[in-house]
């Protein structure tokens, strides 16, 4: 495993771990009497009576964060700002949008037919995506963001996080630029995602599409219907005294 990066500042790391030990639900007592412990140290650390109090105590704290901060992918709750995202790393590498099947017959003539079911594909993988986000609670690495937590994660997890955080701006609808002359307000929430909302109209979009390939199948088999030559009983497709 990549080496970790030291934190500029190890005691807000240790702040960090004791909010997410202590405060989610679903960590075990095990989870709770670290995040006790750690709270004591790094009270202690700030104000301790006297100089050696202090000093000793944030070794002590420093220490103490750091080895349980190397066993982060084990910690319980979403100490690990990657842990909220587990199901969504467990398939997003199937759904990139590079992977669509269909893509490829564009170098070949797509057909209409090719072109509805390429952005079925596209819309349903935006679906399970948009359907995964939803259930990462909201601001779950906020805390960790604010206290410089990523900071300490290896290259590839950072590489990681970053890569999440760009589907939530995926699906992050484009404000318009201001008009010349005038400056862009930007209002709280203004950029939110409402991920039910996007869900939604992804829904919608997908089920007017499958409604155009249904009829563009169906027309595809009236015309294979019309082109074929139901023979008359009794006798042949080929008629051998044609020319004869």
């Amino acid at each position: 495993m990549e080496p970790l990066k030291p934190p500029t500042d190890v005691l807000a790391l240790g702040e960090y771990l004791v909010r997410e030990l202590d405060l989610k639900d679903g960590v075990d007592t095990l989870g709770r009497w670290m995040a006790h412990h750690l709270a004591e140290l790094i009270h202690e650390a700030k104000n301790g009576g006297t100089t050696a109090k202090r000093t000793k105590a944030s070794r002590q704290a420093t220490e103490t964060i750091l080895k349980i901060w190397e066993h982060r992918r084990s910690l319980p709750g979403n100490a690990y700002p990657l842990a909220p995202y587990n199901e969504l790393l467990a398939v997003l590498h199937r759904l990139r949008p590079d992977a669509n099947p269909f893509g490829v017959y564009r170098q070949y003539g797509e057909t209409r037919r090719d072109h509805l079911a390429a952005v079925i594909f596209d819309r349903l993988t935006r679906l399970v995506i948009a359907l995964l986000l939803v259930r990462v609670p909201s601001g779950s690495s906020s805390d960790a963001k604010e206290n410089n937590v990523t900071e300490t994660l290896t290259n590839e997890e950072q590489q990681v996080l970053s890569a999440i955080q760009g589907w939530f701006e995926f699906f992050t609808p484009k404000t318009r630029s201001p008009k010349r002359g005038q400056k862009r307000r930007k209002e709280d929430g203004e950029d939110s995602i409402d991920l039910n909302k996007v869900t939604l109209e992804i829904i919608d979009d997908i089920a007017v599409t499958i409604v155009e390939l249904r009829n563009e199948l169906q027309s595809l088999d009236e015309e294979s219907s019309e082109g074929k030559v139901t023979p008359t009983p009794g006798t042949s497709n080929f008629d051998v005294s044609e020319g004869v």
